[in-house]
């Protein structure tokens, strides 16, 4: 692993192979990446809702190709943001569980290297608006990690009005500094985002818009309560919630096409994991947020660049959200210092509607406070997973995707030699 100074040299040093050896165009294209939190795999219009409407994210489903089987890299929000952000299974990190907000000297290391510095060897200039959640101390922040400009909450979720933290810390950040701003938080990141579209549109961008919503507090835009995290815990009110992310998504598309940028920008969608009981609904699939079955950890995943993806496509291969580094490194013919390792995989060949890249198996770990530990892996149409009490199960996800047949007891070599490779990744990944 590279230390700060010498990782932050090798980048400044590229010059090497591009990520892929190809004729670079003179301007790489824009990359423009939406996150929703706690979104449940129904909850969008074109995933059949019928209760909320989001005419702007099935816009971009329309216009792009929709990948049916991708997966958040963890049921809850800290995991799969470090895997998104390094291209790597966040085990590698030490993130196999949420960073709660008590937690104030804990963070992703200043050693990691985050998609945004890669980019940065391409000339691109990157903005975060929405929400971190990989550490609280300075050191761990957004603009220290390749960011040029950061406004959003550090906190795994915060009050959308009164822009404070579960433990009444205000916690809404323009770089370094706190401000306040009266604005609904969804309706906030909105509108910085389409200015960071509007103030860098001569040179190729990294956009990166983490909402908060629909996560918890259930506040929607009309909704002010007096006093911090007061909420309406009902489907009504986690529907506006999604219903102004939708409209977010489209104001900052509005800006994009306003500027002609719309053939030279990758724009993808997708959330941190499954929603959450009462409100959500990850229909067809078993589970929810903060388990490994298949509700707990399947994400729609968008990706729209026309005249480059096929509009109105579909892709079945699995991936997951780190897979976004590998894909935007490549279309942004980026370079990595010599030998950094990926457990990402590029998906332009399939948005570009070509054969997909060969994947043999995708693994899922998940640590909750004094709980054991959940295991999952996919590998040839088959899932592996091991209970936080630790009961083995096995599925023929291929046919079965709900998860309501068991197969461990009848088919016991398969599940062996499943248990055997999840444990020699295990042991890859999170070395003794």
């Amino acid at each position: 692993m590279l230390s700060p100074m010498n990782r932050r040299h090798a980048l400044r040093a590229l010059a090497g192979a591009p990520f892929v050896l190809r004729a670079q165009p003179k301007r790489p294209p824009n990359v423009v990446l939406f996150l929703a939190d706690d979104l449940g795999s129904a909850d969008l219009g074109f995933r059949g809702a019928k209760d909320l409407r989001t005419p702007h994210i099935d816009r971009l489903a329309a216009e792009g190709v929709h990948f049916t089987q991708a997966y958040s890299n963890g049921p809850v929000c800290s995991p799969t943001r470090c895997a998104l952000l390094t291209g790597q299974y966040q085990q590698r990190h030490g993130v196999d569980g949420v960073i709660y907000v008590g937690e104030r000297t804990r963070g992703l290391s200043p050693d990691a290297l985050l998609l945004p510095e890669v980019l940065k060897t391409r000339g691109y200039t990157s903005g975060l608006f929405g929400k971190w959640h990989l550490g609280y101390p300075k050191e761990n922040f957004p603009t220290r990690q390749g960011f040029d400009e950061f406004i959003g909450h550090l906190a795994g979720n915060i009050d959308y009005f009164h822009h404070v933290d579960r433990q009444l810390n205000p916690d809404l950040w323009n770089r370094e500094q706190l401000f306040k701003d009266p604005r609904y938080f969804t309706d906030l990141i909105a509108a910085e985002a389409a200015s960071f579209v509007d103030r860098h549109r001569q040179r190729p961008f990294f956009l990166y818009v983490p909402f908060n919503a629909p996560h918890d507090p259930f506040q929607g835009p009309g909704d002010r309560p007096e006093k911090p995290f007061g909420e309406k815990r009902d489907r009504k009110t986690y529907a506006s919630m999604i219903e102004s992310m939708d409209t977010a998504v489209g104001r900052v598309m509005e800006r994009i096409r306003a500027h002609n940028l719309d053939r030279d920008t990758a724009v993808f969608f997708l959330s941190d994991n499954g929603g959450v009981p009462a409100v959500a609904s990850n229909a067809p699939f078993r589970g929810h947020k903060g388990s490994l079955w298949e509700g707990g950890i399947r994400t729609p995943l968008l990706a729209r660049m026309p005249g480059a993806f096929p509009a109105g496509s579909a892709h079945s291969m699995p991936c997951a959200g780190m897979d976004l580094f590998a894909t935007a490194a490549e279309l942004a013919g980026a370079s990595l210092p010599a030998g950094h390792r990926l457990d990402s995989v590029s998906l332009v060949p399939a948005c570009r509607g070509g054969q997909a890249p060969p994947r043999e198996s995708l693994f899922f770990h998940n640590q909750a406070p004094k709980q054991g530990p959940q295991r999952a892996l996919l590998q040839n149409g088959w899932k592996y997973r091991r209970e936080a009490t630790g009961e083995d199960r096995l599925y023929h996800l291929a046919q079965d995707q709900s998860e309501t047949r068991d197969l461990a007891s009848t088919e016991p070599q398969r599940l062996q030699q499943l248990r055997a490779t999840y444990e020699a990744w295990l042991r890859d990944v999170m070395p003794a």
